[in-house]
């Protein structure tokens, strides 16, 4: 897959992906206990699916369990969905801002997000994939917190998500999180 690009930009309801607000209807029930809605992204290969992203909660949490296979985010692959009415699993420090249609260039100063290639690591550390090549997984996406759209809260600590898909089946995984 080429590499393609996506930027945070402000809300704007006819953009399909977004980051903060509620979650969108299809998930609103599968949601676990501690967990909150942190953004929906347009599938990359399936135009007409949506991966969303929901991190727990509680920050210390979030650290503890940091990487593959113990990652306290969850990853639900669904159809398109409207936003939500349920403020429940708003992570309301982000606010909502809309991520924009996927480019083949990077588009400003910042990336956002990143499909294919290869991930910028803040720490190119071998321990954070190394069991998730074992397990037959490559990296798909990165969402890099330097893009967000003046947030004054980092979920991730000014940081940086990753996920990994299956090379074989094509399931997408939580795969770290790191932040400097």
């Amino acid at each position: 897959m080429d590499e393609l690009y996506a930027q945070c930009v402000p809300y704007n309801k006819i953009l399909r992906g977004r980051i903060g607000g509620n979650p969108p209807l299809a998930i609103e029930q599968m949601i676990p206990e501690r967990y909150k809605f942190y953004a929906t992204l347009i599938h990359p290969e399936k135009n007409e699916t949506m991966i969303s992203i929901l991190i727990h909660g509680d920050f210390d949490t979030l650290i503890d369990h940091n990487i593959y296979p113990s990652v306290a985010i969850h990853i639900l692959a669904h159809p398109y969905s409207e936003e939500g009415e349920t403020g429940d699993f708003c992570l309301c420090q982000l606010g909502r801002q809309s991520i924009s249609e996927y480019a083949s260039n990077q588009v400003g100063n910042f990336l956002f997000v990143k499909v294919g290639g290869s991930p910028r690591l803040i720490q190119p550390k071998k321990f954070y994939y190394e069991q998730l090549e074992k397990d037959g997984f490559v990296f798909f996406i990165q969402i890099e917190e330097e893009g967000y759209m003046d947030f004054s809260e980092y979920v991730f600590a000014y940081g940086s998500l990753y996920l990994y898909k299956h090379k074989t089946t094509g399931q997408i995984v939580p795969g770290f999180w790191q932040f400097s």
